[in-house]
C-alpha cells in the first residue's frame, strides 16, 4: 500500500503517444498528461471514462450510472467526434456514429498501466479525429500481471461486479494473461432499468533483445433494458375529430439494447541497423440495436512505422496506413407508421464500404543543446467523400534546464467523415402546436396539437470538419515535492455540423408530391450542413505536490471559452426553441477544476478524496441555464498485508443531493459501494 512520487506525477514517466516512440514526458513539445494506474485505483472510479476527469482539459459528463459523455477542450457533444480514443494504439472510434461508446472498452482497471492524454491537434501522427487531442489507454505488459487477480464489488442501485485475471509465463521470453470482467447494475439511480456488461481479453507478449511482439484478442457483450420505452402507431384518422393527436396510439413496452464486439490486435517491432521498424494490424467487429445507433461495422487496419536517427541532430519518422471499413445500417420499415420508435436511424444505402489511406513524415532536429524542433505532415485520403487532407504540424521545445521546459506548436487536423451525418437518416415523432380559427381551445384543449415527424437526411456533400490549433506551455519541477504543467491554446474550427432550416414536405396529411399521410401527420425535412465556424481559447494547469512522504495532491484547472458563428441564411442558426445551433457551443461551462488527495496513513490504511468542480452557465435561454456543480468522492482502503485482500469503501458524490451533470439529463445521486481485490502469485 506504499506509494512513490514517481508513480503519482505524470512528469516522471515515459510516454509513447506524442511521437509513436518512447520518450520522457519532459521531451514532448505538446500538452500531455498521464493518469497513472495508482491515480486510477485510488480515485475509486468504476470505469475508464470517470477516471479521465483527473486530467486538465477533459470534460466528463455522467449521463447515467454507466453512460458518459467525454470531450476535450470544449465543443461538448453526446458523441464527441473531435477526440481520437485508442486502446494500445487501436482506435475504438465508431465509424457508424462518429464517437466513442465507452462501455465497449470496459477493461479491468488493474490491467491499465496508464492513460496518456495528448491535448491539441495531433493529425500529423494520428490522422482523422485527433482534432482536439488523443486519449491512449495503455494496458500493462503481460509480464507485469503474472499470477491471479480477483476482484468483487457490490453497492447501491443493484451494482455488482466480478473480475478475474490469470497471468502465466510460456517461456523465458513469452508471457500471457486472460482477463474476464462482468458488471450488473441499474442503468439509472431513479428507476429499475437494467445494465449488464461483460468483457473478456487475452494478451501475450514476446520480448527478446531488440524485438517485441504483442498479440491481443477480446470482446464484449452489453445488454441494457429500459422498461418505460414507448412505441407509437399512427391511425388513418384521429379517434376524436377535436383532438388530432388521438391519431397517435402509444404502447408502453421494453427496449432491449444489445451491443456486441470482437477485436484482434497484432503489434510487432524490431531494431535493424539502428533503425526501428514497427507494424500493427488490427481488426474489429461491432454491432448495436439501440434505435438511434443501430447497425454493424467491421474494420481492418494496418500501419507501418520507421524511425531512423539520421545523424547526431536529426531523427526521421516515416509511416503509412490503410483502413477498410464495412458498415451495415437497416433501412426504414415498409410499415413505417406502425410501432414507431420515438427516434430511429435508418439508411437508404444499407451496406457501405469505405477506405482511408495515409502517409506521414516527421523530422525532429536538435537545433542547439537546448532547442529542438519538430516538423511533420500527414496526407490522408477518405473514400467516403473522396477528399484528401493535409495535416501538418510544427513545434519547438526549449529546455531552460533539466527541470524546466518551454514549448510551443501549431497544427491542423480533420474529423474523419462518417455515416451518421452523410448517409443515414433519423426520424423523430413530435407534437406540433399551431393555432387554427376553427379551434376553440377553451372547449377542446387539444385541438391545436398535431402529430408531426421531423426527418433529418444525411448530406454527403459537406466539407470535412477541421481545426487549426496553436498552443504553448511550461513544465517545471519547482522543488523535489512540487511541479507544475501549464498550457494556453487557441483553436479555429471550420465546417462544424448543424441542421439546415428545413421545409415541410407534408402538411396535415397532404404532401406536396400528391400523396397523403395517415392521421393528418405533417413531415418536416432537414439536411445536415457544414455552416458553423467556431473559435475556442483557454488555459490548462496541472499541479503535483507532495508535502510529506505519505501525502500527495494532484490538481488540475481548465478554462475553456468557445464562440460559434453560422450563416444567417439558415433560420436554425439563431432561431429555434433553444436559441439556434450556436447555443450548443456558446453556452457551456467555462471553468473545470479537480483536486485529488492521496493519504497513506500507515502501511495498512489509506484515505483518499477527489473534489471535482464544474462552473455554472449563465444564459438568457432557460434551456442552457445550469448551476455550478461540486462533488466529493471518498475512498477508504485497508489491507493488512500484501497476501490479504484489499478492502475499499467508496462514496461517489458524498453528501450530494439530486443533481444533473448537464441540463436536461438524468438526475444523479450519491452512490456507495464496497470493493475487495487480491492478488496471488
Amino acid at each position: 500500500m506504499s506509494m512513490d512520487l514517481d508513480e503519482l506525477t505524470s512528469q516522471n514517466v515515459t510516454v509513447t503517444t506524442a511521437a509513436k516512440k518512447e520518450q520522457p514526458l519532459n521531451d514532448v513539445p505538446a500538452a500531455i498528461y498521464v493518469i497513472t494506474n495508482e491515480q486510477i485505483r485510488r480515485s475509486g472510479v468504476r470505469s475508464i471514462a470517470e477516471a479521465l476527469a483527473l486530467a486538465p482539459g477533459v470534460q466528463v459528463t455522467k449521463l447515467s450510472e454507466f453512460n458518459w459523455q467525454v470531450s476535450l477542450r470544449g465543443l461538448n457533444e453526446t458523441l464527441f467526434n473531435k477526440l481520437l480514443v485508442m486502446v494500445d494504439g487501436r482506435s475504438v472510434f465508431s465509424p457508424l456514429m462518429s464517437g466513442t461508446f465507452w462501455h465497449t472498452i470496459d477493461t479491468i482497471l488493474d490491467d491499465i498501466d496508464r492513460i496518456e492524454i495528448l491535448r491539441g491537434s495531433a493529425g500529423t501522427m494520428w490522422g482523422g479525429n485527433a482534432t482536439n487531442g488523443v486519449i491512449n489507454i495503455i494496458t500493462k505488459n503481460s509480464n507485469e500481471t503474472l499470477g491471479q487477480f480477483f476482484e468483487i464489488a457490490h453497492g447501491q442501485y443493484n451494482y455488482k461486479e466480478a473480475d478475474y485475471r490469470y497471468g502465466f509465463q510460456l517461456n523465458d521470453f513469452t508471457t500471457a494473461r486472460l482477463s474476464v470482467k462482468g458488471v450488473q447494475s441499474d442503468y439509472y439511480s431513479f428507476n429499475d432499468d437494467e445494465w449488464n456488461n461483460y468483457n473478456v481479453a487475452f494478451r501475450t507478449d514476446y520480448i527478446e533483445d531488440d524485438q517485441f511482439l504483442t498479440f491481443q484478442l477480446g470482446g464484449y457483450h452489453t445488454k441494457s433494458e429500459h422498461f418505460n420505452w414507448t412505441r407509437f402507431s399512427i391511425l388513418d384518422n384521429p379517434t376524436d375529430i377535436n383532438d388530432p393527436m388521438s391519431a397517435v396510439l402509444s404502447n408502453k413496452t421494453n427496449l432491449k439494447d444489445y451491443s456486441r464486439g470482437f477485436y484482434s490486435n497484432f503489434h510487432f517491432g524490431k531494431m535493424i541497423d539502428d533503425v526501428q521498424y514497427e507494424g500493427m494490424l488490427w481488426i474489429d467487429s461491432n454491432s448495436r440495436t439501440e434505435p438511434t445507433a443501430n447497425g454493424e461495422y467491421d474494420t481492418l487496419n494496418t500501419d507501418i512505422l520507421r524511425i531512423e536517427q539520421l545523424n547526431e541532430t536529426n531523427e526521421l519518422t516515416l509511416g503509412a496506413g490503410i483502413r477498410y471499413t464495412k458498415i451495415k445500417i437497416p433501412s426504414a420499415k415498409n410499415d413505417f407508421y406502425v410501432a414507431m420508435n420515438p427516434l430511429h436511424r435508418t439508411s437508404e444505402d444499407q451496406e457501405q464500404r469505405e477506405q482511408i489511406y495515409n502517409v506521414f513524415s516527421q523530422l525532429e532536429t536538435q537545433l542547439t543543446d537546448k532547442l529542438t524542433s519538430t516538423i511533420g505532415v500527414k496526407v490522408e485520403h477518405f473514400t467516403r467523400n473522396n477528399t484528401t487532407e493535409l495535416q501538418p504540424q510544427a513545434r519547438l521545445l526549449y529546455r531552460a534546464s533539466g527541470k524546466h521546459q518551454l514549448w510551443t506548436g501549431i497544427g491542423r487536423a480533420v474529423v474523419t467523415p462518417s455515416a451518421v451525418d452523410s448517409t443515414t437518416n433519423i426520424h423523430q415523432l413530435v407534437e406540433l402546436e399551431e393555432s387554427q380559427p376553427t379551434c376553440n381551445v377553451d372547449l377542446y384543449p387539444e385541438c391545436h396539437k398535431y402529430p408531426s415527424i421531423y426527418y433529418t437526411n444525411g448530406n454527403a456533400n459537406m466539407d470535412n470538419e477541421s481545426v487549426i490549433t496553436w498552443d504553448a506551455g511550461y513544465r517545471g519541477e519547482i522543488s523535489d515535492t512540487f511541479s507544475i504543467d501549464s498550457t494556453i491554446f487557441f483553436s479555429e474550427y471550420k465546417n462544424l455540423r448543424m441542421l439546415g432550416s428545413g421545409s415541410w414536405s407534408c402538411y396535415k396529411g397532404y404532401c406536396f408530391d400528391g400523396t397523403t399521410t395517415p392521421g393528418q401527420v405533417s413531415i418536416a425535412e432537414f439536411n445536415y450542413v457544414d455552416a458553423i465556424d467556431a473559435q475556442s481559447y483557454g488555459a490548462e494547469l496541472a499541479l503535483f505536490w507532495q508535502p510529506t512522504e505519505n501525502l500527495n495532491f494532484n490538481a488540475s484547472y481548465s478554462y475553456i471559452d468557445t464562440q460559434a458563428e453560422c450563416s444567417s441564411e439558415y433560420f436554425s442558426c439563431t432561431t429555434s426553441d433553444f436559441g439556434g445551433y450556436k447555443g450548443i457551443y456558446n453556452y457551456q461551462p467555462k471553468h473545470y477544476a479537480s483536486v485529488q488527495m492521496l493519504w497513506t496513513i500507515n502501511p495498512q490504511w489509506q484515505i483518499d478524496w477527489w473534489l471535482k468542480h464544474k462552473g455554472s452557465v449563465s444564459s438568457s435561454l432557460e434551456y442552457y441555464e445550469a448551476p455550478a456543480i461540486t462533488t466529493l468522492d471518498l475512498r477508504v482502503a485497508w489491507q493488512q498485508k500484501h497476501s490479504w485482500p484489499l478492502v475499499e469503501f467508496v462514496v461517489d458524490g458524498l453528501g450530494s443531493s439530486t443533481y444533473e451533470d448537464m441540463p436536461n439529463k438524468a438526475p444523479l445521486e450519491e452512490t456507495v459501494f464496497m470493493r475487495l481485490s487480491w492478488t496471488t502469485l
